[in-house]
């Protein structure tokens, strides 16, 4: 590994994480993470105004090339309630609602004691269906408990990405020795790519993984608003 391991690792330590996109003087409420007692990991998207979906587990070709067609009807269950993708310890991955989503959409994936690196992609286009971050209660500011983490856009973006990476505190590199790392971080792919990320995590003990979430303006995804 190229670099120097990072002194201290700074990451926003908080049970829940609301992920909120600053367009002009639009604050919208885009997802949520959620930090577990066990280890779990819960993506929510509690602010996305519609409720009917499809859920689907597909596989991408590994032709080699950068784009793919997949029909996520094959196999996809409706539902019409919010979901929430959740990712344990043991690599069980899966989206479900409690008590209202039977876990049907599942698989088994790498462990997060071992994983390191990509954990989710979301798209979003049309930040009108998300709500609006209007409150006191939505203001940035950190606690154990919810933190606020904002992420700036330019206006003319036609849509976005968000990335999670899960990242081992101790194969994170840094150019100099001794750098404190985070909880802004800029993030460089193997082409050399730049991103920037902010790093969050469990508050509860011993929790030496990170997760860090970029958000980048992308090309319209289609035609519907």
């Amino acid at each position: 590994m190229r670099g120097f391991q990072a002194k201290t690792v700074a990451a926003i330590r908080s049970q829940r994480v609301v992920c909120v996109v600053k367009v002009s003087e639009l604050r919208a409420k885009a997802f949520q993470i959620g930090f577990e007692k066990d280890g779990s990991l819960f993506v929510h998207f509690p602010y996305f105004q519609h409720r009917t979906g499809i859920l689907s587990s597909s596989e991408i070709p590994a032709t080699g090339e950068r784009k793919a067609d997949v029909n996520i009807e094959h196999g996809g269950k409706v539902t019409s309630h919010r979901v929430k993708y959740s990712h344990h310890p043991d690599g069980r991955a899966h989206f479900s609602q409690d008590g209202k989503i039977f876990t049907a959409i599942k698989r088994q994936s790498i462990s997060l004691e071992t994983q390191n690196g990509h954990m989710f992609t979301l798209y979003i286009q049309g930040l009108y269906a998300l709500d609006v971050a209007k409150t006191a209660k939505d203001a940035e500011g950190i606690s154990v408990n919810r933190s606020v983490i904002n992420f700036q856009i330019e206006p003319t973006a036609e849509a976005i990405k968000f990335v999670g990476q899960w990242l081992d505190i101790n194969k994170l590199r840094v150019s100099e020795p001794d750098v404190t790392v985070g909880p802004r971080h800029t993030l460089v792919d193997p082409d050399g790519v730049k991103t920037d990320a902010i790093l969050v995590a469990s508050p509860h003990a011993n929790a030496k993984l990170v997760l860090a979430i970029s958000c980048v303006a992308i090309p319209r995804l289609g035609p519907e608003n």
